[in-house]
């Protein structure tokens, strides 16, 4: 298997960064990263937040919010 290049890795943050960034609780938080459009990965036992992609799935709850 080859190496990503570090340039095309994407920024990922972790569910208690998700947690601080939206001050939201641990079971929210969780409740999140589980569906199944929210911007999430599990890696092994610990899900990891596409943090790039987390505006774009913002606006899109805005708009379907109302």
């Amino acid at each position: 298997m080859r190496a990503m290049p570090n340039d095309k890795i994407p920024e990922m943050i972790t569910v208690d960064e998700l947690q601080r960034r939206f001050d939201i609780g641990r079971n929210l938080a969780y409740r999140l990263v589980r569906q199944k459009d929210f911007p999430s990965i599990k890696l092994g036992k610990e899900y990891r937040v596409f943090a790039e992609q987390l505006p774009a799935w913002l606006e899109k709850q805005k708009k379907c919010s109302k």
